[in-house]
């Protein structure tokens, strides 16, 4: 009866993951995400569209793999005036975001960002 055997356990690599440790996170945090939308995405997008006046909260889903791209960006809301296409193209034009981390290790992983657009009336 020879000692128990140590089974390694086979991480997929291919794997997304839905629940990590450590979300995907934008480099240098939400202060950072906030200047990176103010410099580049299009704030007027959806008065420009003629969006009835309110505040409106577009989710974007994606995948951060575990080089940090982002990749399979889609809208989880549909508020239309051109407010999804936007949040899709301010992130994938984006830097690289800091990988998932799970069990200490960088995975590839879902990460879901609001992006709020407002429409005042002049």
């Amino acid at each position: 009866n020879k000692g128990s055997d140590i089974i390694e356990e086979k991480v997929d690599d291919n794997k997304i993951f839905d629940k990590v440790e450590i979300d995907a996170a934008f480099p240098g945090g939400d202060a950072k995400w906030r200047q990176y939308l103010e410099r580049n995405a299009n704030g007027n997008v959806a008065t420009d569209n003629n969006a009835p006046e309110g505040t409106y909260t577009v989710m974007v889903q994606f995948v951060v793999d575990k080089e940090g791209n982002p990749s399979d960006v889609r809208a989880l809301t549909n508020f239309g005036y051109g407010m999804e296409e936007e949040a899709i193209r301010v992130i994938r034009k984006g830097p690289k975001w800091i990988p998932a981390i799970q069990n200490g290790r960088q995975v590839k992983a879902y990460r879901r960002q609001p992006i709020t657009f407002r429409v005042e009336s002049e």
